[in-house]
């Protein structure tokens, strides 16, 4: 039986969760059983990492395929930043563009399917799928999805559902049973598996914290932290609002701490607002943003707790997990995948959603009970471990792509 080569269409460049869930995929894949052969459409930290691993083989840039359909692949950024947001017609006609170069792309794939021996197609984020989808039907080739989020507007839902019911798109793997919820009309399809981490990578033991040291944290401070992109509706400005409410509480020193930024084809800057709010709140020294860190583990060594103020479905987030990996209590709300992951009262708290007066009780429970805090902390360890194993997902997962065959 011929090995199959498959061709995993990527859209995100950067080391977010849909890129980092797909790098350890593409780490832990038993290349005697499949070829992997990867669309990007440039070079960036996702090819970067992928190169330092050793696993930069049959790597394929096609700038017609953008990392996000409201930004040009290369040039000055198209969101906030130094540059500023475009405006609505120009983000338009952005938009309209990368819609015709896709199509271009989809046209001309039998040559690149051609070319490459492609057998089958494996698809990493929203834009893959839809191109993915297309490519498959024009080539008359099985597509399998990876379904990383939970979709909310209504062109959306509507374009998924009528892509997911594809003759060609054979299998769709989703990161939560939230996420498989979006499918029910061809659940035949479906199979949950849950995102991957590789345990060595966030040992609390081998990872030396740098957070305090850099931003003169106190040591016996309480930390608790975030990590993640900047977006309004994770729910940071609510969260900037708890804070004031503990640090201006008496009991333990409490420091808050978010690290990532807004990403720059967001039309505001979001990161820049919440630094705004921290200063109308006074909220000086206990409120830290770090700002984006390519690698964020010497930063969440120093967290003592890991806090999601995401009031919505989040599907199944990278970071939770690699908070509880690193032996951290985690304070959420009981929405998506959120729930999945974290047991309430074992590995931490679930909160009802959008309660974040009961996100403030948590905290402050947590910050004054350090024996409770290292106690949940090993539970989350241990829950992560059997759950998120990268090399036995990724054998789940592999298993499912030759089942297409």
């Amino acid at each position: 039986m011929k090995k199959p080569n498959v061709l995993f269409i990527n859209h995100s460049v950067r080391d977010g969760g849909p890129g980092r869930s797909l790098f350890y995929i593409l780490k832990h894949i038993d290349r005697e059983k499949l070829t992997p052969f990867v669309l990007v459409p440039k070079h960036d930290i996702f090819s970067e990492e992928l190169r330092a691993e050793g696993i930069f083989e049959n790597v394929i840039v096609d700038p017609r395929f953008p990392e996000n359909i409201r930004k040009p692949v290369t040039g000055p950024g198209s969101g906030a930043g130094p540059s500023g947001p475009l405006s609505g017609v120009a983000t338009l006609f952005l938009a309209l563009l990368n819609a015709v170069r896709m199509a271009g792309l989809v046209m001309d794939s039998p040559r690149i399917v051609r070319e490459n021996g492609i057998d089958a197609i494996y698809c990493n984020g929203t834009l893959a799928k839809i191109v993915g989808a297309f490519v498959g039907k024009r080539n008359s080739m099985p597509v399998i999805w990876h379904v990383r989020n939970i979709q909310r507007g209504r062109l959306m839902k509507f374009l998924m559902k009528t892509l997911s019911g594809f003759r060609c798109v054979r299998k769709i793997i989703c990161v939560s049973k939230a996420t498989a919820s979006q499918f029910g009309h061809v659940k035949e399809k479906v199979h949950v598996v849950y995102n991957g981490i590789d345990p060595a990578d966030f040992d609390p033991q081998s990872v030396r914290g740098s957070l305090r040291e850099e931003f003169s944290i106190p040591p016996d401070a309480v930390v608790v932290g975030n990590a993640g992109r900047v977006v309004p509706r994770k729910g940071y400005a609510d969260f900037l609002r708890v804070a004031r409410s503990v640090v201006s509480a008496p009991g333990a020193d409490v420091r808050f701490v978010v690290v990532g930024d807004t990403p720059h084809f967001f039309p505001k800057d979001h990161l820049r607002e919440l630094r705004d709010l921290a200063g109308e709140l006074c909220l000086g020294e206990n409120f830290v943003f770090t700002g984006y860190r390519k690698d964020v583990r010497p930063y969440l060594a120093d967290f003592d707790v890991f806090a999601i103020p995401s009031n919505y479905p989040d599907p199944f987030p990278r970071s939770v997990i690699e908070a509880m990996a690193f032996g951290l209590p985690v304070v959420g709300f009981s929405a998506g995948g959120v729930a999945e992951a974290v047991e309430h009262e074992k590995t931490g708290f679930l909160c009802p959603g959008g309660d974040f007066g009961a996100m403030e009780k948590s905290l402050r429970t947590l910050a004054e009970n350090p024996e409770r805090r290292l106690e949940m902390g090993r539970a989350s360890r241990r829950r992560v471990l059997e759950m998120c194993s990268a090399a036995e997902r990724t054998a789940d997962i592999q298993r499912i792509i030759l089942s297409v065959g």
